[in-house]
C-alpha cells in the first residue's frame, strides 16, 4: 500500500492525534493520584529506552544518526553524551515542569499556553544566533502573546505556580531546540522521532532517577504504586512511546501542510477532551484570547517562511497572497533536515513535537513530542 495515499495518511494522523490527546489526559489523571512528576517522567524514559533498543535490534536503519552519503559516522555513546547533554538537560526540565503544571492547571489551559512555544523558540534562537531578528515575525509573536494574556485573564481556576511551571516548560523547549540546532544538527547528524528517543532518553532517565532519589524519595513508595496498579503505569509509558512511533510515521507520510492542520485539530481535541472528561470550564474571555493566539500562530507559520515578503505589513501581505491564490508547498516531512540553514519539518514537538528551527518554525517540526514538554510526553 502506498504510504502517501489519503487513506494511509489519514489513518496515521488519526492515530497520532488520538495518542497525543489520550496521553496528556492520561498523564493528568495519573498525576492526580501519583503526585510525583519526576519519577513518572523517569519511568516513561526508562520504558522508552527498553522499547527503542528492541526497535534498534529489529530495524537499525530507523534509528540511525549518521549519514553515509556525506561521510558522517553515527553517534557513539560518548559523542552523544558530549554533544547531547545540554539538550537532555533542557528536555528533563521541560518534561518535569510540563507534567507538574497539569497537576495545578487544567489540561485545556495548559494546551492554550503552549501556543507561546514559537515565541520561546524564536527568542532563544535570536539569543544564540540560530535565528535572525525580524520585525514581521515579532509582530506575529506579539499577537500570540497578547492573545495568551487575555486567555490567562479569563482562566477561572488560575494557579500561579502551575502557570510558572508551564512557562518554564516552554522556555526549556525553546532552549532545547536551539541547543539541538547548535550541538547536533549543525554537525550533520540526522534525528527523527525514534533516533531522538535512543539518543536522549537514556540521559534523561538517569538524570531524573538521580533527582528523584535526592529530592523525592517518597515517590518510591511501593504500596502507593501497587495501589494505583503496575498495569496503569505500564500502559501510560507504552502510550508515550507509541506516540513517538506515530509521530515518526506521520512525518514519513504527511506533507508539511497536512501535518500542521492535523496538529491544530489535535490541540482542539485536547481542549475539548479536557472539558468533556475533566469537567473543565472555559470562559468566553479565554475563547476570545485563544482565538487571537491561534490566529497569530498561523500567521507566524506563514511569515516565518519568508519574513522579507512581509516587511511592508503582515496583514496586507497576507491578503495579497490570498488574493493571488498562492498555495503552500506540500513537501514531505520524511526526514528532518540537518543541514545548517536548511529548514526542518515538524511538537510536539510533543507533542512535539509535537517545526523548522532555521526557518523560524521549529515548533512545528518537533519530531519527538517526548522532547516537547509542550505535549507533556514523559
Amino acid at each position: 500500500m502506498d504510504p502517501s495515499s489519503p487513506r494511509v495518511v489519514g489513518a496515521v494522523l488519526a492515530v497520532w492525534v488520538a495518542l497525543s490527546a489520550s496521553l496528556i489526559i492520561f498523564n493528568a489523571e495519573l498525576l492526580n493520584s501519583f503526585r510525583h512528576p519526576v519519577l513518572l517522567t523517569c519511568w516513561h524514559q526508562f520504558v522508552s529506552v527498553v522499547l527503542i533498543l528492541c526497535v534498534r535490534a529489529a530495524f537499525p536503519s530507523l534509528v540511525s544518526t549518521g549519514d553515509p552519503e556525506r561521510g558522517i559516522a553515527p553517534l557513539t555513546l560518548w559523542s552523544a553524551v558530549g554533544m547531547g547533554l545540554p539538550v537532555a538537560v533542557c528536555q528533563s526540565i521541560g518534561l518535569v515542569s510540563g507534567n507538574t503544571a497539569i497537576m495545578y492547571l487544567s489540561v485545556a489551559f495548559c494546551q492554550m499556553i503552549k501556543a507561546f512555544t514559537p515565541a520561546c523558540v524564536y527568542a532563544s534562537g535570536c539569543a544564540f544566533g540560530t535565528q535572525q531578528w525580524s520585525v514581521p515575525i515579532a509582530k506575529c509573536l506579539f499577537i500570540i502573546t497578547f492573545g495568551l494574556m487575555v486567555t490567562s485573564l479569563g482562566e477561572l481556576n488560575f494557579n500561579l505556580f502551575g502557570f510558572v511551571m508551564q512557562v518554564i516548560a516552554l522556555v526549556s523547549e525553546g532552549l532545547r531546540i536551539t541547543f539541538l540546532e547548535l550541538r547536533l544538527k549543525a554537525q550533520g547528524h540526522k534525528l527523527n522521532a525514534l533516533s531522538s528517543v535512543m539518543v536522549f532518553a537514556p540521559m534523561v532517565c538517569v538524570m531524573l532517577f538521580l533527582s528523584a532519589l535526592v529530592f523525592d524519595q517518597s515517590a518510591f513508595d511501593v504500596e502507593q504504586i501497587a495501589e494505583i496498579g503496575v498495569g496503569i503505569f505500564g500502559a501510560n509509558a507504552v502510550v508515550a512511546f507509541l506516540l513517538n512511533v506515530a509521530i515518526y510515521l506521520a512525518i514519513q507520510c504527511a506533507s508539511g501542510l497536512v501535518f500542521t492542520l492535523a496538529g491544530i485539530l489535535k490541540d482542539f481535541l485536547i481542549v475539548a477532551g479536557s472539558c468533556a472528561l475533566q469537567g473543565t470550564q472555559i470562559s468566553t474571555t479565554q475563547l476570545v484570547g485563544y482565538t487571537m493566539a491561534l490566529a497569530g500562530l498561523q500567521a507566524y507559520g506563514v511569515v516565518s517562511r519568508s519574513p522579507s515578503d512581509f516587511e511592508d505589513g503582515v496583514v496586507m501581505a497576507m491578503l495579497r497572497k490570498a488574493l493571488d491564490g498562492e498555495k503552500e508547498a506540500s513537501e514531505p516531512l520524511s526526514q528532518i533536515s540537518t543541514e545548517p540553514g536548511e529548514p526542518n519539518s515538524f511538537e510536539d514537538d510533543e507533542e512535539s513535537s509535537h517545526g523548522q528551527a532555521k526557518s523560524g518554525a521549529a515548533w512545528l517540526g518537533n519530531w519527538s513530542e517526548d522532547t516537547r514538554a509542550v505535549e507533556v510526553v514523559g
